[in-house]
């Protein structure tokens, strides 16, 4: 390997690890129509990433059990993140939507990450005959309009001298992929264009061998 540098892949979750969106998943399942209404207004620029996962995440009455063995049933991942994450390169997960989405979905492949691994939204379960679920945003952004500040995210390792590489797909994603020292894009997605139309400098994968061999054979 050519890098004698300190690197991290800080790796969005959500259509770029797994194969669907993890909270659509949870909405269909327990909240269709909500669903539908939720999209049109976040379409209509009525609600923000944040508000979003807010209200669909807030709708879910259900108890953490049932949230993770929907987690587990219904959201697959692209399996060579296996292969990734025992290749021994350092990431982390930097995802809008929830910390447990991430765990419980991961959980079922053998991937056990603590908190500390995951830069993402916590969720409180509450109450005895209500299952309330609450989103809380630790790593909320300036703006407020995403929940999770992925460009503050690159922005700190940067400043502890790390190469500092970024994993997405779309538009939580963009203000990362701005600043990233190298960016990898999933194949056909939003971010692709928005890569292109902005003049960074990106991979496309279609999986995650595709990134370990990149990393293996150049000295970034």
């Amino acid at each position: 390997m050519g890098n004698n540098k300190k690197s991290i892949f800080l790796i969005d979750f959500d259509i770029t690890i797994s194969k669907k969106d993890s909270t659509d998943v949870l909405l269909e399942t327990h909240q269709p129509e909500f669903k539908q209404e939720l999209r049109k207004r976040y379409r209509a620029g009525e609600y923000s990433i944040r508000e979003f996962i807010k209200y669909g995440l807030g709708s879910l009455n259900i108890t953490k059990e049932q949230y993770i063995q929907t987690l587990q049933e219904n959201v697959i991942i692209d399996e060579t993140f296996i292969d990734f994450v025992k290749s021994g390169a350092k990431f982390k997960i930097v995802s809008a939507g929830a910390r447990l989405n991430v765990q419980g979905t991961l959980s079922k492949y053998g991937i056990n990450l603590p908190d500390s691994e995951v830069i993402s939204n916590d969720l409180k379960f509450s109450g005895t005959d209500k299952n309330e679920i609450t989103v809380e945003n630790p790593f909320l952004d300036k703006e407020g309009y995403y929940g999770v500040d992925k460009r503050e995210a690159v922005e700190n390792y940067k400043k502890q001298g790390y190469t500092t590489y970024f994993v997405g797909d779309g538009p939580s994603d963009y203000k990362a992929l701005e600043v990233a020292d190298f960016a990898f894009v999933r194949k056909g997605t939003r971010a692709v264009k928005f890569c292109e139309e902005n003049g960074i400098d990106f991979f496309e994968f279609d999986n995650f061998n595709e990134i370990l061999e990149w990393r293996n054979n150049t000295s970034y």
